[in-house]
């Protein structure tokens, strides 16, 4: 039996910060409005038909099971969707009951535990609504807003996707822990996404161990259904699973939490560049001000230049998830190399002694490129890039 507790993941709770911190009179606009029916109940009598518990009995006492491992006191109604949909098991949130939506022949397709497993899925979605007053539904309110708005900026939308993608990985423990039993739980899982009838969770598991999600998962709402149950089997042995959310740090598509923690790199890899030898100059200075947030002044940084060509513990900001190791991307390490490459060539009066400072730099930083990406962009003749990398200092 798993003996695993239900908590609120650290991307969770670090986007909460953000989103307070960023837009606190929406979140808490959205945070004051309460769940109501809005005519949902006429329309699932109309439309589905109500499993009630004296001819579904089965499926109510997997209901009951999985809300109390879940800590869940609360009332659940069951409903069947009309039609050959795809199999499907989806929760509608009321703030004074938990309804619990079924589509297509899902349900023959459970046993009592693999019931107890998706039930618990769901209902886990309707214990991080509720947890803290709301506090998460009011987040996961304001980025469905953001996301059907055009004039949405895409850390919103990244950040959006993420978010979908975590509040599964949520919900796929609730399942775990309702159900205590992995193999039980990835069997649940692989019906629901294949409509298969029978499956070898075991099999799954070892498919799942044979890919690399260092890189994040690719999903748009749910994670791939191979990196959900690597997620679950990490979760237990106490993995961080989170990577799967955020992958390597992307300046081409941050969401808004590493949005901050490039702002912060930004600064802290200027400031290093403005006070390297032969670049120290008012001008260098002004240009580097500008990556400050606000702009302003920065001061002399601590340590030495970040390496960029190894996982990066970047110092952690306010809102940020649980520090971990980031590796940078290609495209990341390219907009270090042009900062570099902009501050360079921010003063004329510094000359080749600018220049011979910024190979300097780019080699205690491990931005290997750096001296291609110069060279394409200031047209270096064969002759003068020999002689400015001969100057450099090993």
């Amino acid at each position: 039996m798993v003996e695993k507790s239900l908590g609120v993941l650290g991307y969770h709770r670090a986007v909460l910060s953000q989103v307070r911190r960023v837009d606190e009179r929406a979140w808490t606009a959205l945070r004051d409005g309460d769940a109501r029916d809005d005519g949902l109940s006429d329309v699932l009598l109309r439309n589905t038909y109500r499993l009630e518990a004296e001819s579904h009995a089965e499926l109510h006492a997997a209901g009951r099971r999985a809300a109390e491992a879940l800590g869940l006191q609360v009332e659940i109604e069951f409903f069947q969707a009309q039609g050959a949909g795809q199999p499907n098991a989806s929760l509608l949130h009321q703030g004074d009951r938990a309804v619990i939506l079924f589509e297509g022949p899902l349900l023959d397709r459970l046993d009592p535990d693999e019931l107890t497993a998706v039930c618990g899925h769901e209902l886990a979605h309707r214990v991080l609504w509720t947890v803290e007053d709301g506090a998460y539904l009011a987040v996961d309110r304001l980025l469905d807003a953001a996301a059907a708005d055009a004039r949405t900026p895409a850390q919103y939308l990244e950040t959006r996707r993420r978010w979908v993608m975590a509040c599964e990985l949520f919900a796929d423990r609730g399942a775990l822990v309702a159900c205590g039993d992995l193999g039980t739980t990835v069997r649940a899982l692989l019906k629901v996404q294949t409509g298969l009838g029978s499956v070898d969770p075991t099999a799954y598991l070892r498919q799942a161990n044979e890919l690399d999600l260092s890189t994040g998962s690719r999903g748009t709402s749910h994670p791939e259904g191979v990196a959900r149950a690597w997620a679950l089997q990490n979760w237990l042995a106490d993995e961080d699973v989170e990577v799967l959310l955020t992958g390597p740090l992307d300046v081409d598509s941050p969401d808004l939490l590493d949005a901050a923690l490039l702002r912060e790199l930004s600064m802290d890899f200027a400031a290093h560049i403005a006070h390297s030898e032969g670049l120290r100059s008012d001008t260098v200075a002004t240009f580097a001000a500008g990556f400050a947030d606000p702009p302003g002044p920065l001061g002399v940084p601590g340590g030495a230049v970040p390496r960029f060509d190894e996982p990066l513990a970047i110092r952690p900001v306010d809102g940020a998830p649980i520090p971990r190791p980031r590796a940078l991307t290609g495209a990341t390490r390219q907009y270090l190399c042009y900062l570099l490459l902009d501050l360079a060539t921010a003063d004329p009066e510094l000359g080749d002694d600018g220049l011979i400072a910024s190979l300097r730099v780019a080699r205690r930083a491990g931005l290997s490129e750096y001296d291609d990406l110069a060279d394409d962009e200031l047209g270096w003749s064969d002759k003068r890039r020999a002689e400015l990398t001969q100057a450099v200092t090993p």
